[in-house]
């Protein structure tokens, strides 16, 4: 027997938005368009014309949406630094990386620089932000202290990894400033603040037995 035609008819309104990218990519919309702190999952489901559980599946809270690829950044951000066979020295190598990460990041995600944005500007947010910084500040300590003999939590590459961290973190907000994404100036901006700062920091590494 046939199939009843109207099985064939294809559901009206918004089609429905499903995987993990597309939740994400709507939900960052709502938070620029209305704001953090108003936008609710419900608000994302209904957006995605799913439920709520559907959004919960990729995620356990609306935070996590917004920090959910900064960790992948930080988490990326070690295992570059780990990988890096070139012989360079550890600062050279920490600037590198630190730069191309970024590159990646902003590449992974249109939207990346404008989820920074709801970040380091939402007060909800910013009470979680210090950990997180302490971990992408952590990357550059494990990976310092691993190429130099450092117990990890010593003063030395715990304050490289934060003063690259401070920098870093610096030239971000500032670019928001401008707000220009189409110039291509955030990577020679990155670049630019860590060469002085990773050269001295590289003249304190090579004298290791002073800071043990």
């Amino acid at each position: 027997m046939a199939a009843p035609e109207n099985t064939q008819r294809r559901p009206r309104g918004r089609p429905t938005v499903s995987t993990r990218e597309e939740i994400e990519g709507v939900a960052m919309g709502l938070f620029l368009a209305d704001g953090y702190e108003a936008t609710t999952i419900q608000d994302i489901a209904e957006a995605c014309g799913v439920s709520r559980s559907s959004v919960f599946r990729y995620w356990g809270s609306k935070a996590e949406i917004v920090w959910a690829v900064f960790d992948v950044h930080t988490k990326r951000l070690g295992t570059l630094l780990a990988a890096d066979d070139s012989g360079d020295e550890t600062m050279t190598i920490v600037r590198h990386w630190v730069v191309e990460n970024m590159r990646m990041s902003t590449v992974d995600s249109s939207l990346y620089m404008e989820r920074f944005a709801v970040l380091d500007s939402t007060p909800e947010l910013r009470s979680e932000e210090s950990a997180h910084w302490i971990s992408w500040a952590g990357a550059v300590a494990a990976f310092v202290a691993a190429r130099h003999g450092f117990a990890e939590s010593a003063v030395v590459p715990q304050s490289i990894g934060g003063a690259v961290q401070a920098a870093f973190l610096t030239v971000l907000r500032q670019w928001l400033e401008v707000r220009d994404p189409a110039s291509g100036s955030l990577m020679p901006a990155i670049d630019s603040a860590l060469r002085p700062l990773c050269s001295l920091l590289q003249h304190w590494l090579d004298e290791p037995d002073r800071y043990r």
